[in-house]
């Protein structure tokens, strides 16, 4: 059987939360965590909605294989 992770699980009235030692949480996972909260508010979820259908209207989607070339130019170029 797997050792459950050393968390603390704040769940109360006032503040919600998750408190592990640093072997445990990242700062990457940390920070994913955060962004996944930012990301899901009510008003990034409609700035996104908007930016989809703006670039629907505009026919201005990159495609994968375009993305994934110019991202290897620019990690060639900061090296």
């Amino acid at each position: 059987m797997a050792k459950p992770l050393p968390l603390t699980i704040i769940d109360d009235k006032n503040i919600r939360g998750v408190l592990a030692p640093s072997k445990v949480l990242s700062k990457k996972l940390l920070e994913d965590i955060v962004d996944f909260l930012e990301w899901s508010s009510p008003e990034a979820i409609r700035e996104t909605e908007k930016r989809v259908r703006e670039a629907d209207r505009e026919n201005s989607w990159i495609p994968g294989k375009e993305v994934e070339r110019r991202l290897k130019k620019r990690m060639k170029s900061s090296k």
